[in-house]
């Protein structure tokens, strides 16, 4: 999966601090988004996160899309992106993370993408997650979106 998204230029490992670097393109494949995260966790803090200054968050994170495919997988973070994709081979593509819980990024993909008809939502598992994807549930149904809410079997994410 990692060397997957490296080959794509989605990710790849910045030389100072050897954080994770995720990509996000534009439509025409600009890359416009940065988020930065960090490998090491020290006990009793919370790990590294940060943008990339002048990064577009209504682009944020996503994988390309399958024009035979009517369908978005929607995460929080790309790491829960990345995470799914683990386990499910079989999603290579049709995803986007929020990189927090505002709908930009989600509005740009749906945009460039008007086939789209289903939406999965997979927040976190948490109440801010939960919350977010109610409120989103709400908004992308009154747009015509067939719009579903997948949590996790176990775990926030």
């Amino acid at each position: 999966m990692i060397e997957s998204f490296l080959r794509a230029g989605l990710l790849y490992e910045d030389s100072l601090h050897h954080n994770c670097v995720f990509v996000g393109r534009d439509k025409d494949g600009k890359a416009v988004f940065a988020a930065k995260r960090g490998t090491y966790d020290r006990p009793g803090e919370k790990g590294f996160k940060g943008d990339v200054a002048g990064s577009d968050k209504t682009v944020a994170f996503s994988l390309p899309c399958d024009l035979a495919a009517d369908w978005v997988a929607v995460f929080e973070a790309p790491i829960d992106l990345m995470s799914f994709c683990t386990p499910h081979r079989g999603v290579a593509c049709n995803a986007v993370a929020l990189c927090g819980l505002s709908e930009g990024a989600l509005d740009t993909y749906l945009r460039n993408h008007p086939h789209i008809r289903q939406i999965f939502l997979c927040l976190d598992a948490d109440e801010p997650g939960q919350q977010a994807a109610e409120v989103l549930r709400q908004k992308y149904e009154k747009a015509g979106y067939q719009v579903s809410i997948r949590t996790p079997e176990r775990g926030k994410d």
